[in-house]
Protein backbone atom coordinates (compact mmCIF):
# COMPACT_ATOMS: atom_id res chain seq x y z
CA UNK A 1 0.00 0.00 0.00
CA UNK A 2 1.46 3.52 -0.96
CA UNK A 3 1.65 6.16 1.90
CA UNK A 4 -1.14 8.35 1.96
CA UNK A 5 -1.26 11.46 4.19
CA UNK A 6 -4.59 13.13 5.28
CA UNK A 7 -5.96 16.27 3.88
CA UNK A 8 -6.48 17.45 7.91
CA UNK A 9 -2.74 17.44 7.86
CA UNK A 10 -2.17 19.77 5.20
CA UNK A 11 -4.84 21.49 7.28
CA UNK A 12 -3.47 21.69 10.22
CA UNK A 13 -0.20 23.15 8.92
CA UNK A 14 -1.15 25.75 5.99
CA UNK A 15 -4.71 26.49 5.77
CA UNK A 16 -4.71 26.81 9.83
CA UNK A 17 -0.98 28.05 10.77
CA UNK A 18 0.71 29.13 7.80
CA UNK A 19 -1.75 30.74 5.32
CA UNK A 20 0.23 31.02 2.39
CA UNK A 21 0.18 33.37 -0.15
CA UNK A 22 1.57 34.91 -3.41
CA UNK A 23 5.10 32.88 -4.48
CA UNK A 24 4.63 30.58 -1.39
CA UNK A 25 0.71 28.84 -2.27
CA UNK A 26 1.87 29.20 -5.96
CA UNK A 27 4.97 26.76 -5.42
CA UNK A 28 2.84 24.34 -2.72
CA UNK A 29 0.18 24.09 -5.41
CA UNK A 30 3.01 23.14 -7.93
CA UNK A 31 4.27 20.58 -5.18
CA UNK A 32 0.70 18.94 -5.49
CA UNK A 33 -1.22 20.77 -2.61
CA UNK A 34 -3.93 23.21 -4.50
CA UNK A 35 -5.78 24.78 -1.15
CA UNK A 36 -8.60 25.70 -3.69
CA UNK A 37 -9.43 22.34 -4.65
CA UNK A 38 -8.31 20.39 -1.47
CA UNK A 39 -9.04 16.35 -1.67
CA UNK A 40 -9.35 14.14 1.38
CA UNK A 41 -5.84 12.10 0.82
CA UNK A 42 -2.41 13.15 -1.27
CA UNK A 43 0.41 10.90 -1.71
CA UNK A 44 2.92 11.06 1.30
CA UNK A 45 5.68 12.58 -1.39
CA UNK A 46 3.34 15.28 -1.71
CA UNK A 47 3.41 16.62 2.26
CA UNK A 48 7.10 16.11 2.19
CA UNK A 49 7.57 18.40 -0.84
CA UNK A 50 5.41 20.72 1.02
CA UNK A 51 7.50 20.91 4.08
CA UNK A 52 10.54 21.73 2.15
CA UNK A 53 8.30 24.42 0.23
CA UNK A 54 7.54 25.78 4.27
CA UNK A 55 10.81 25.35 4.55
CA UNK A 56 11.96 27.58 2.36
CA UNK A 57 9.56 30.31 2.74
CA UNK A 58 9.18 30.46 6.32
CA UNK A 59 12.44 29.19 7.95
CA UNK A 60 15.03 29.72 4.92
CA UNK A 61 17.75 30.93 7.49
CA UNK A 62 17.31 28.42 9.80
CA UNK A 63 19.46 25.39 10.02
CA UNK A 64 17.21 22.17 8.60
CA UNK A 65 17.15 21.05 11.78
CA UNK A 66 15.67 24.34 13.82
CA UNK A 67 13.47 24.76 10.77
CA UNK A 68 12.02 21.48 10.75
CA UNK A 69 10.91 21.81 14.73
CA UNK A 70 9.42 24.96 14.10
CA UNK A 71 7.43 22.89 11.29
CA UNK A 72 6.60 20.13 13.81
CA UNK A 73 5.38 22.91 16.22
CA UNK A 74 3.55 24.69 14.03
CA UNK A 75 1.57 21.30 12.22
CA UNK A 76 0.82 20.26 15.87
CA UNK A 77 -0.45 23.89 17.10
CA UNK A 78 -2.98 23.60 13.54
CA UNK A 79 -3.45 20.03 14.19
CA UNK A 80 -5.15 20.64 17.75
CA UNK A 81 -7.41 23.00 16.28
CA UNK A 82 -8.87 20.46 13.80
CA UNK A 83 -12.00 18.41 14.62
CA UNK A 84 -9.83 15.19 15.23
CA UNK A 85 -7.30 17.45 17.02
CA UNK A 86 -9.42 19.04 19.45
CA UNK A 87 -10.09 15.36 20.66
CA UNK A 88 -6.77 14.68 21.35
CA UNK A 89 -5.93 18.33 22.66
CA UNK A 90 -8.69 17.57 24.99
CA UNK A 91 -6.65 14.50 26.80
CA UNK A 92 -3.04 16.44 26.34
CA UNK A 93 -3.37 18.14 29.74
CA UNK A 94 -4.94 14.55 31.55
CA UNK A 95 -1.63 13.45 30.45
CA UNK A 96 1.53 12.09 31.73
CA UNK A 97 4.77 12.78 29.28
CA UNK A 98 5.33 8.67 29.32
CA UNK A 99 1.34 8.43 28.58
CA UNK A 100 1.61 10.54 25.96
CA UNK A 101 4.40 8.64 24.00
CA UNK A 102 2.72 5.94 24.40
CA UNK A 103 0.52 7.06 22.29
CA UNK A 104 2.90 8.98 19.70
CA UNK A 105 2.83 6.29 17.18
CA UNK A 106 -1.06 5.99 17.04
CA UNK A 107 -1.12 10.04 16.90
CA UNK A 108 0.99 10.23 14.06
CA UNK A 109 -0.85 7.66 12.31
CA UNK A 110 -4.49 9.61 12.34
CA UNK A 111 -2.82 11.61 9.89
CA UNK A 112 -0.79 9.07 8.25
CA UNK A 113 -1.98 5.95 6.28
CA UNK A 114 1.18 3.96 5.90
CA UNK A 115 1.97 0.74 7.06
CA UNK A 116 5.79 1.23 6.99
CA UNK A 117 5.56 3.86 10.11
CA UNK A 118 6.98 2.76 13.41
CA UNK A 119 7.95 3.98 16.64
CA UNK A 120 8.83 2.16 19.12
CA UNK A 121 9.94 3.13 22.23
CA UNK A 122 13.48 0.79 23.06
CA UNK A 123 14.73 1.95 26.18
CA UNK A 124 12.52 3.43 29.18
CA UNK A 125 14.26 5.46 32.15
CA UNK A 126 12.16 6.94 35.10
CA UNK A 127 11.73 10.33 33.48
CA UNK A 128 13.46 9.54 30.09
CA UNK A 129 12.62 7.45 26.61
CA UNK A 130 14.74 6.46 23.78
CA UNK A 131 12.30 6.05 20.66
CA UNK A 132 13.48 4.48 17.21
CA UNK A 133 11.32 5.45 14.40
CA UNK A 134 11.16 4.28 11.31
CA UNK A 135 9.70 6.89 8.69
CA UNK A 136 9.56 5.97 4.70
CA UNK A 137 8.42 9.39 4.19
CA UNK A 138 11.94 10.64 5.13
CA UNK A 139 10.32 13.38 7.90
CA UNK A 140 12.81 14.74 9.75
CA UNK A 141 12.84 13.72 13.20
CA UNK A 142 12.87 16.97 14.37
CA UNK A 143 10.12 17.73 13.09
CA UNK A 144 8.45 14.96 15.46
CA UNK A 145 10.89 16.85 18.11
CA UNK A 146 8.66 19.64 17.72
CA UNK A 147 5.46 18.28 18.01
CA UNK A 148 6.48 16.65 21.05
CA UNK A 149 7.26 19.98 22.29
CA UNK A 150 4.05 21.39 22.30
CA UNK A 151 2.47 18.05 23.54
CA UNK A 152 4.92 18.65 26.69
CA UNK A 153 4.05 22.22 26.76
CA UNK A 154 0.37 21.32 26.84
CA UNK A 155 1.11 18.60 29.22
CA UNK A 156 2.53 21.32 31.82
CA UNK A 157 5.95 19.21 31.54
CA UNK A 158 9.31 20.68 31.06
CA UNK A 159 11.55 18.63 28.38
CA UNK A 160 14.19 17.70 26.10
CA UNK A 161 13.87 16.30 22.96
CA UNK A 162 17.41 15.42 21.04
CA UNK A 163 17.31 13.50 17.75
CA UNK A 164 20.64 10.94 18.18
CA UNK A 165 20.89 9.62 14.48
CA UNK A 166 19.14 10.16 12.01
CA UNK A 167 18.91 8.81 8.29
CA UNK A 168 16.29 9.39 5.62
CA UNK A 169 13.96 7.23 6.73
CA UNK A 170 15.19 6.21 10.73
CA UNK A 171 15.99 8.26 13.78
CA UNK A 172 16.33 7.93 17.18
CA UNK A 173 14.55 10.14 19.92
CA UNK A 174 16.30 10.71 23.65
CA UNK A 175 13.19 12.28 25.56
CA UNK A 176 13.47 13.10 28.67
CA UNK A 177 11.06 15.25 31.18
CA UNK A 178 11.04 16.75 34.62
Amino acid sequence: MASLTNQSMFEALFDRRLKPTGAFLEELKAAGYDVQHAQTKYPTGVWTKCLLVARRHRWGELSEADAFRHIGREFTIGFLETIVGRFVGAAIPFMSAESFLNRLASYFRMGREDTGLTFDIVERGKQSARIVVHNPAAVPGTFVAGMIDVAFERIGTPGSIEVLQQSPTDYELLVRWQ
